[in-house]
């Protein structure tokens, strides 16, 4: 093979690998791909009341609710509509026969700037991305806890539940307090 077939191989492979390791990322949660709906808020009568959202299907990404093994979560991404919020980020596990939820890991606090381009758009979202390092089992779910959320789809079918109180680790499993929409939240695994 000559030189310069040579150099174009490694040229086609350093274009190409960037993008199979791109396929390649572990990604579970909602995919972005729907108008998201206004704030929802935990209690509209207490301005500072908290609660628990936790997804349970995502969006757009039907059957990746969950992480896909154990590992740790290098990003979140989240699609924010309405400017400045912040959450923290839950670790829970859902009991599937129950559908009873507990907490497992919480923290960090998230902060994020959300725009509102991001709720009158229905595509090419704004997409926030946060480094984060957290511990994940296969099997796991995201959630949040916060007094709003601003990165929400709501739907009729209601696929996220709402725990008011929040959920706390070394708490038992229990029930959801109501239905909600979609978490628009995304979890990056890290590479194994």
């Amino acid at each position: 093979m000559s030189n310069r077939a040579l150099l174009g191989v490694f040229a086609a492979l350093s274009v190409a690998l960037p993008g199979a390791q791109a396929l390649g990322q572990e990604i579970f949660g909602a995919k972005f791909t729907h108008q998201l709906t206004p704030p929802e808020f935990c209690d509209f009568t207490k301005k500072f009341h908290i609660c628990s959202w936790v997804l349970r299907e995502a969006q757009g990404f039907a059957g990746h609710e969950k992480a896909p093994r154990d590992g740790t979560i290098a990003k979140i991404r989240i699609v924010a509509c309405k400017p400045a919020g912040s959450f923290v980020l839950q670790i829970v596990r859902v009991n599937p026969v129950t559908n009873e939820a507990k907490a497992v890991r919480t923290g960090p606090v998230i902060n994020y700037q959300g725009t509102r381009r991001n709720c009158t758009v229905s595509n090419n979202f704004n997409i926030e991305e946060f480094p984060v390092n957290v511990p994940v089992k296969k099997g796991d779910s995201l959630a949040v806890i916060a007094t709003q959320v601003r990165f929400m789809y709501n739907s009729s079918s209601g696929p996220s539940a709402l725990f008011d109180p929040p959920l706390a680790e070394g708490d038992a499993f229990r029930a959801r307090t109501t239905s909600s929409g979609f978490l628009m939240l995304q979890a990056e695994l890290a590479a194994p």
